[in-house]
């Protein structure tokens, strides 16, 4: 007799708002109605905005320069570099997408401390 199909569902949390530096991502995610066993995935975004990992820049050019340890590879406008954490990544990971005009967001500055950080404040 076999075992049933193991199985995963994806919930978004909603409802969080806009993430404001020195937000508190496990507070935000409080209401969330979390179960022992949950598995919780929270983008680099959310935990960058909350860190202040905001950078005023009339681009990116000059964050991914700044963000990039080793280039490994390039076409055209499209970088694809290693960042001092050892994350392969186009852009270094540097985002302008759905930011303030004029703005950046960098990657977490220690990723790993980030995710113990929310893990504990879940509790």
């Amino acid at each position: 007799m076999t075992a049933p199909p193991a199985r995963v569902e994806v919930i978004a949390v909603t409802g969080i708002g806009e993430v404001r530096p020195g937000d508190d991502v496990a507070a935000l995610l409080g209401h969330a109605g979390l179960r022992d066993g949950d598995i919780v995935v929270v983008t680099s975004k959310i935990v960058s905005k909350a860190e202040g990992r905001v950078r005023h820049a009339p681009d990116r050019t000059s964050a991914i320069e700044e963000e990039t340890e080793r280039v490994v590879a390039r076409r055209g406008d499209t970088v694809i570099s290693q960042t001092r954490h050892g994350f392969v990544m186009a852009a270094a990971g540097v985002d302008a997408s759905n930011t303030e005009p004029g703005t950046v967001l960098l990657l977490p500055e220690d990723p790993d401390a980030s995710a113990r950080r929310i893990r504990a404040g879940l509790g």
